[in-house]
């Protein structure tokens, strides 16, 4: 989803030994059953009509999300016979044409327990509830196997759901690494099938403040806008039109306006990856320090008074300023209504109090 990777994450690994029928032949991966895992592949022909290679791939192989099989084009694990000059999502698969998928095997990961400071709002025997800190990542990742927010949880919490794999334990929504805040963890695996199903039919309500550069026009609004992946930046999401994206939806309320920023309260609908940070710069609000879709990296505050930077002046804000505040859900036993909450965090709390002062000053 997210912010922003806030979005239900499902399993998408295929688990060492496990055997997989298609088209009548039993493909294994390699070495299973040796205790080292190994590259999966598949094989399939094109018996029917000429059709786009990520849809043919999730006709053939339905347990495989379209954004891991994206990925896997993407990386260079498919091939096809007769050899295309490009091998690409949007290419052609012909009647006739055969198509191989190798999916690597799961990369080595140090998920081992570490004593990262957290802070847990609230947890039972189903659910934690944890204050994320800004500048954590919530789980392992090709740039980042360990010191996350799941290595964290290891060492706090005696029991974590294991439907999100052997990388993402408990993890049934993300936020950005940057992005502080509320963030909900399954204890059990019922628990993280019925959270997963109220964020799949939107029944989870949450609310973000954000401090963003720019004085907004209208005090509320909305934007509906859907979104997908850039053209041309691997890591950027972008406003697609034509019915090229995903439905996204995000609501926002001015609820203060400074000198070149404001402070608003989000409220996502959807779970789009980078959705506010996308939307509100497509209101050319783009959130302070977002170093991917923003203006710049740090806030100091001689920019704010206009006067030259000290050499030994420390930044009033070096991450994105984005803050999940509060979550609303039902109980996956109980089905009570539950809201939890997390106030700003200092390096927020002192932007906030200089853009104030800057203000005031102004008049």
């Amino acid at each position: 989803m997210g912010d922003s990777q806030d979005e239900t994450w499902k399993s998408d690994e295929f688990e060492e030994g496990e055997e997989e029928l298609v088209e009548g032949q039993t493909l294994s991966a390699t070495g299973a059953g040796k205790g080292k895992p190994e590259a999966v592949v598949f094989k399939f022909h094109n018996d029917g009509q000429p059709k786009r290679l990520d849809l043919f791939l999730c006709e053939k192989i339905p347990d495989y999300s379209r954004s891991l099989l994206q990925k896997l084009i993407d990386e260079g694990h498919v091939t096809m016979d007769p050899t295309p000059r490009t091998v690409k999502r949007s290419l052609k698969v012909p009647a006739g044409a055969s198509v191989q998928v190798v999916v690597p095997p799961p990369r080595k990961l140090n998920l081992a327990p570490v004593d990262i400071p957290i802070r847990i709002i609230y947890q039972d025997p189903q659910i934690a509830v944890i204050d994320k800190p800004a500048n954590l990542a919530v789980h392992p990742s090709a740039n980042q196997t360990c010191n996350t927010l799941v290595n964290a949880l290891l060492h706090h919490l005696s029991d974590l759901s294991s439907i999100g794999g052997v990388e993402r334990p408990g993890i049934v929504h993300r936020l950005d690494r940057e992005t502080s805040g509320v963030l909900v963890v399954a204890k059990n695996d019922f628990a993280h099938n019925a959270l997963a199903r109220q964020f799949k039919e939107r029944i989870v309500h949450k609310t973000y403040i954000a401090i963003v550069r720019g004085e907004p026009v209208e005090w509320e609004g909305r934007v509906d806008m859907p979104l997908g992946r850039s053209h041309t930046h691997t890591k950027k999401q972008m406003v697609r039109k034509h019915g090229t994206g995903k439905e996204a939806v995000t609501d926002y309320r001015v609820l203060e306006k400074y000198r070149g920023y404001a402070l608003l309260e989000v409220y996502p609908h959807t779970g789009r990856t980078h959705q506010i940070r996308v939307h509100l710069l497509s209101l050319r609000l783009p959130i302070a320090c977002d170093k991917l879709y923003g203006r710049e990296k740090r806030i100091y505050l001689s920019d704010l008074c206009e006067v030259p930077r000290g050499d030994d002046e420390v930044p009033l804000l070096e991450r994105q300023a984005l803050h999940a505040v509060s979550i609303s859900l039902r109980h996956p036993v109980t089905r009570e209504e539950m809201v939890f909450s997390a106030g700003l965090h200092p390096d927020m709390l002192q932007l906030l109090k200089a853009l104030e002062r800057h203000r005031d000053l102004g008049r």
